[in-house]
């Protein structure tokens, strides 16, 4: 009887270690193909291709970054447009976004994305700021220094049985959110936050 119990809480113990492993090799697998992708050897950066579209859900991702940015886009405009106009709207904001989340979101712009520096800025301008263009500040001028030398991985947690975020930044100032999504016995990317982005929406609407 003894050797039952403990043989079924050896099974459960190894059940829960491999649930909490999958995600992590996962995390792990895109980040490397991140750096994979900077390669002059094709093949390796055919591998980080097929790894990246292996880990990232493109489908999905898009149309959760699509919603987010027609919400944004409704939260800018306000109620200077009248409700029934809202499918016009709409239409004509997917128009815009389809071809511009098809030109970006990529395994080569997620690789990008991963690896932080001035990658993430071009993303933020031409994927978070379109609603607002003509009044986005002026890019800061460069430092000099490459961004992607303090880039780094900086906390995951799971925020239920089936999804996970995972922060990345540089310092202590986390700027980006991946969203990640159980499927069978793999992980994959299904959105993105820019953390910066979300904290000037919050304030503005306080205001």
């Amino acid at each position: 009887m003894k050797k039952i119990v403990w043989m079924g809480g050896l099974i459960l113990t190894l059940i829960v270690v491999g649930y909490l492993a999958l995600p992590f090799y996962s995390i792990g697998q895109l980040q490397r193909a991140a750096e994979m992708a900077k390669s002059e050897d094709p093949q390796i950066r055919g591998e980080s291709i097929d790894t990246l579209e292996h880990y990232v859900d493109f489908p999905v991702l898009r149309d959760n970054l699509k919603v987010r940015l027609q919400a944004q886009l409704r939260t800018s405009i306000g109620n200077s447009i009248p409700q029934e106009f809202d499918e016009l709207l709409g239409a004509g904001a997917n128009f815009f976004m389809e071809p511009l989340l098809q030109q970006f979101i990529t395994p080569e712009g997620i690789a990008d994305l991963l690896r932080g520096g001035e990658d993430l800025d071009e993303f933020e301008r031409e994927i978070y700021r379109q609603d607002s263009a003509g009044s986005a500040p002026e890019p800061e001028p460069s430092t000099g220094k490459p961004k992607e030398d303090a880039w780094r991985r900086m906390s995951w947690r799971f925020t239920d049985v089936n999804h996970l975020s995972v922060d990345y930044g540089e310092q202590d100032r986390a700027e980006l959110r991946l969203l990640m999504q159980r499927n069978g016995l793999r992980w994959q990317l299904v959105d993105i936050e820019l953390l910066n982005e979300i904290g000037r929406g919050t304030n503005n609407g306080d205001g």
